[in-house]
């Protein structure tokens, strides 16, 4: 009698063990899927072409893809991975599968054997950006330091979201502009814009100083410059500003030359007036004397 009913209650137990499994897989895969809405995944302006998957707020990728779309350093032991951009210190016990730098990554997947990392604490660790547009299902992971805002601009604005076409559109965007994939544009030097042409006459007869100052500037770079902003000022010994005049040129072709000039009534008792120029392009300043 007390076989059959440890016999009944080892079954009992079984099968609770069996449905607290089957719960639990319902969970998961409740928690855990496959977007409705395909979603088109860039690292780096390179399409990611790997499994994925969505839970919650999260977008999971395939750990070794995002490696490969990224170049990142990494050290792996057994299914134990540790990032880097720099130099690689493994710790000395492992109490998460993924690691960056010493920080253990919160939001990993194992499934199927394969490990899957959230984008968006990766952007977090590595100072990069994940721009989710549900409505088109394209997910963004770059680094702003390497992709100009301008050029993240124009590819929010002319990119046709065409679910058909969308790797090949965001290609010809950056091919328009005369940049690859993944890679940073050029940067424009400071000395881009020159002053040239330079004739200032300062007359001081008849006890009333008049100053006429003529110049130009050209684009000696290979491409157009845009926002381009000029300023005269008329400064004192000691630096003071005594006058002042702004000339804005919207863009300059290469080669392109823009003349301008002041004319100012000395009516303080400085003897001496100096120019300074300043040329300002895309925050690069350059001031002249």
């Amino acid at each position: 009698m007390q076989k059959k009913q440890n016999k009944v209650l080892f079954i009992l137990f079984f099968i609770s063990i069996l449905f607290l499994l089957v719960l639990n897989i319902l969970y998961v895969n409740k928690n855990i899927v496959i977007a409705d809405n395909e979603l088109y995944i860039y690292i780096h302006n390179k399409p990611y072409n790997g499994n994925y998957f969505l839970q919650g707020n999260r977008i999971y990728v395939k750990l070794e893809d995002f490696i490969k779309l990224t170049n990142i350093k990494y050290y792996k032991t057994g299914n134990y991975y540790v990032l880097s951009k720099t130099n690689i210190v493994p710790p000395a016990n492992f109490t998460s599968l993924v690691y960056y730098n010493t920080t253990p990554l919160k939001y990993v997947l194992l499934k199927d054997n394969i490990i899957y990392v959230d984008l968006f604490e990766l952007a977090y660790l590595t100072n990069s950006k994940v721009d989710y547009n549900k409505e088109t299902g394209i997910v963004d992971y770059y680094d702003p330091k390497k992709v100009e805002q301008v050029y993240q601009e124009t590819y929010t604005k002319e990119v046709i979201y065409n679910k058909d076409n969308v790797y090949n559109t965001k290609n010809e965007v950056y091919d328009k502009k005369n940049i690859q994939v993944g890679e940073k544009a050029e940067e424009i030097p400071e000395d881009a814009i020159k002053l040239v042409d330079e004739n200032k006459q300062y007359d001081d007869r008849n006890n009333r100083g008049e100053l006429r100052y003529q110049a130009a500037i050209i684009n000696s770079y290979n491409d157009i410059i845009k926002d381009v902003v000029v300023k005269v000022k008329v400064v004192s010994p000691g630096n003071e500003t005594l006058y002042e005049e702004t000339f804005k040129y919207p863009s300059l072709k290469p080669g392109e030359k823009k003349s301008f000039s002041i004319y100012w009534i000395n009516n303080t008792m400085v003897v001496t007036p100096q120019v300074k120029v300043e040329i300002d392009f895309k925050g690069k300043k350059k001031e002249k004397n």
